[in-house]
């Protein structure tokens, strides 16, 4: 392990999502050769402070236990792991976005504690996604083990990053790589839009061999196959916007739909 490597970071707030998000952050920051930083975040829920203030130190040792059984998890799931636990008062977006910059990954649940029941995304989830500088691995379901890394595949300038974060998940996994495109009427006949599709995957396959790709050229809307593919995925990597969508949307329609139905996590690419 490098004395530079970038952590991967979980959020983890004792929640069947999230514990399912720290067994796959640490299979990640095994499969990198990261230290992993096991992040947990408290406040007082209430706008008015108790005039006893052993009340609000009772909150913060409460989130101290969580934090200890999240670490004692993941140091139980791997010994010889570097883990480490990060306990910082504020809410929980803001705690895992304030170091992002300088963190190779972050996973969390699509939804915590704090969510009801049906609520698929919580505002976690989607704070983080559309706002990290680094990728994103959000948890809804945990996907195939053993089935490929699915790539939602345009010809934007994210759509390089996307794809490259794609091919060395499935690297480091020795999975199968499916790249997919979606046709769109505005973008020119099929057969065209399809060779141009395979000219931007083909150097992708040249820097990494040793990666079995497939593609799929879908005559249908990106986030129904996406969702679709995501049934029998290992994971669903895509960008965190269209190359269409302007800037100031931090996450697109597709990626939202994506999100909120696929099968098993997705990967969120930033832009920059």
């Amino acid at each position: 392990m490098r004395a530079d490597q970038r952590p991967v970071v979980v959020g983890y707030d004792g929640s069947a999502l999230s514990e399912t998000a720290l067994r796959l952050g640490v299979r990640e920051a095994l499969l990198r050769y990261a230290p992993l930083v096991v992040t947990h975040a408290w406040q007082w829920p209430f706008q008015v402070k108790p005039s006893d203030p052993s009340i609000v130190e009772t909150v913060r040792l409460s989130a101290e236990h969580t934090l200890g059984k999240g670490v004692t998890l993941a140091t139980t799931m791997a010994p010889r792991l570097e883990v480490r636990g990060r306990l910082e008062q504020g809410s929980p977006a803001s705690v895992l976005l304030t170091d992002a910059a300088a963190e190779e990954l972050i996973l969390l649940g699509t939804r915590g504690t704090g969510g009801f029941e049906r609520l698929k995304m919580g505002s976690t989830a989607v704070q983080v996604a559309g706002h990290a500088p680094c990728p994103v691995i959000l948890i809804g379901e945990p996907g195939a083990a053993s089935g490929p890394v699915v790539v939602g595949v345009d010809d934007s300038p994210l759509g390089g990053r996307v794809l490259g974060f794609a091919m060395e998940e499935a690297s480091l996994r020795r999975a199968e790589l499916l790249a997919v495109h979606a046709w769109a009427e505005d973008e020119g006949p099929p057969r065209e839009v399809g060779a141009r599709f395979q000219r931007i995957v083909a150097p992708w396959c040249e820097k990494f061999p040793q990666v079995r790709v497939s593609t799929s050229f879908a005559e249908r809307p990106a986030a129904e196959a996406l969702v679709s593919e995501s049934k029998e995925a290992a994971l669903v990597v895509i960008g965190n916007r269209g190359h269409r969508e302007p800037a100031r949307v931090t996450l697109g329609l597709v990626t939202q739909a994506v999100l909120h139905d696929a099968r098993c996590p997705v990967a969120v690419i930033p832009q920059s």
